[in-house]
């Protein structure tokens, strides 16, 4: 079906109505220019009250439904109900706007937009539900797959809530899929467009899955958004470095400031300075402390080492000079060179 075709079939309906009408049907519906306006501002334009233009259009929706029953929307709803049908029985509205461009060889407008809406708002079928707080608006077919959909997120909400530990340390939404949906007997489609209708649900820019509230899957702060690229780069990273992974990853037309992200990160624990204005994540194994303190941790964790075997450690753990490693052991007061050439802590 072409625009002009889909155009066609729209003005064949509107036809049937009186110019007042159908005046009042497209400014309403926004079917001339997308953009669609009150009562209230058509009843000013018209020099009448709000309740007429009420009446006028519940008048015009009537004979529009009526009319549409001869059939003439056959074709277009066939096209639109087994798109729904393949998806499960229920499509996310912006989502199936976009379906329908491609089906129907549209091009995307806020016209198309509102022509589709309209005219399956005629048809009823399918049926729509409106956005709430926990769903985003969706059509769907039968009644007994809506309470599928919602039974289905209730449950999928419950199990991410008792595998959170699980579900983040995988690296993708395939991998919780494969446990998370298999008790459902769903398609993977199916499932994702399920999901796609809910707000509970997010997926991120490195393709993370989880629940819309936990930080470490939708990171609303700086401090969040630094934490997710730390553990997604596995390594220490200096605070510039940071600043300009959150742009890339948030796509934010704002630019984030890097000495916002070094004030964010320098008094919370779970960040560790581990150079200068580098930063790394305590529970990859970067602990606190001076270079002294380290070292001091490091030998009485392992005992004795020689200087190249202790130098290894602690670069592993922080970004240290090696000078400044050197420079450590030569102090008596906290470490003692050994007859060996290790080093030991000095206890006394």
């Amino acid at each position: 079906m072409t625009v002009a075709n889909t155009e066609k079939l729209l003005n064949q309906i509107l036809s049937i109505l009186t110019p007042r009408q159908r005046e009042v049907i497209e400014r309403r519906y926004g079917l001339r220019d997308g953009k669609a306006i009150t009562l209230a501002e058509l009843g000013k334009t018209h020099n009448i009250t709000r309740e007429r233009v009420r009446q006028i259009e519940a008048g015009a929706t009537k004979d529009l439904r009526g009319f549409i029953k001869s059939g003439i929307l056959n074709d277009f709803l066939k096209t639109v109900n087994e798109h729904v049908k393949n998806m499960g029985g229920a499509r996310r509205e912006a989502l199936l706007l976009v379906d329908l461009q491609l089906l129907l060889g549209e091009k995307p407008s806020p016209i198309f937009d509102n022509q589709v809406k309209f005219l399956l708002e005629m048809a009823g079928c399918p049926k729509y539900h409106s956005e709430n707080d926990k769903f985003y608006s969706y059509w769907y077919q039968e009644e007994s797959e809506d309470k599928k959909i919602v039974s289905f997120i209730a449950k999928l909400i419950k199990y991410m809530k008792t595998k959170k530990e699980k579900v983040l340390s995988h690296t993708s939404i395939d991998k919780v899929f494969s446990e998370a949906i298999k008790p459902h007997n769903l398609k993977d489609l199916v499932a994702l467009n399920f999901i796609s209708l809910s707000k509970d649900f997010h997926i991120n820019s490195f393709g993370d899955f989880g629940l819309s509230d936990w930080s470490e899957v939708n990171p609303k702060t700086i401090r969040d958004w630094a934490y997710m690229v730390l553990k997604k780069e596995k390594k220490p990273l200096h605070f510039a470095e940071i600043a300009k992974s959150i742009e890339n990853y948030k796509k934010s037309a704002r630019s984030i400031n890097p000495q916002t992200v070094h004030n964010e990160l320098i008094k919370d624990g779970k960040f560790v300075l581990v150079g200068r204005g580098i930063y790394g994540l305590q529970e990859l194994g970067f602990t606190p402390g001076t270079a002294k303190e380290v070292m001091m941790r490091i030998l009485k964790d392992n005992g004795p080492l020689k200087p190249k075997e202790l130098m290894e450690f602690v670069l592993k753990e922080r970004v240290f000079k090696k000078n400044t490693i050197f420079i450590n052991l030569q102090n008596k007061k906290h470490f003692n060179r050994l007859d060996d050439g290790r080093y030991a802590v000095n206890l006394a």
